[in-house]
């Protein structure tokens, strides 16, 4: 029988030590104010879980062997080790899944030919500002010339090449 319990450690006495499955364990005997008393096996020759004076939340169990009961003692699991506990979430993370999921829209939106290839990330951030600020800015959009930079053409030109031969490749 198993029975989770709570009191002060009142004795610990190193007690030889075992092989066992994950290598040498070290015996303990604790004792507890509440009258209870048992053997720990510990990982570590200088354990840290059943402090004397500390009053500690264990498990104690019963094991009958040759007609008399022995009891094993062992540190309560704590609430964290009960289930899973997720680790901090990047704030960044939300926004990145938004952008994700509106460029995608976009780079749709560009393959039904309802917007030019040059305009996917212009309506992407609009679609974002929609999602995460509740605005809509689609009616003051006007697609802009992205490659305004390129002083020679010779990006727009490669660009409009490109498109032109998308636009007769399509498999649909």
């Amino acid at each position: 029988m198993e029975q989770t319990k709570r009191s002060a450690v009142t004795n610990v006495t190193a007690n030889g030590t075992f092989n066992g499955q994950h290598g040498t364990l070290y015996k303990f005997e604790v004792s507890f104010a509440n009258g209870d008393s048992g053997e720990y096996a510990s990982k570590s020759q200088d354990q840290q879980k059943f402090k004397v004076g500390v009053e500690t939340d264990y498990v104690l169990t019963e094991r009958p062997w040759n007609d008399k009961i022995y009891y094993k003692i062992s540190p309560a699991p704590t609430q964290q080790a009960i289930g899973f506990t997720p680790r901090a979430k990047d704030p960044e993370t939300d926004k990145r899944i938004t952008r994700m999921s509106v460029l995608k829209v976009a780079g749709d939106l560009a393959i039904n030919g309802d917007i030019k290839l040059q305009e996917i990330l212009a309506y992407a951030q609009i679609f974002e500002n929609y999602v995460i600020n509740g605005e809509d800015t689609l009616s003051q959009f006007k697609p802009v010339n992205l490659f305004k930079a390129d002083k020679g053409g010779i990006a727009q030109n490669f660009a409009n090449e490109a498109i032109k031969s998308m636009e007769n490749d399509l498999p649909f």
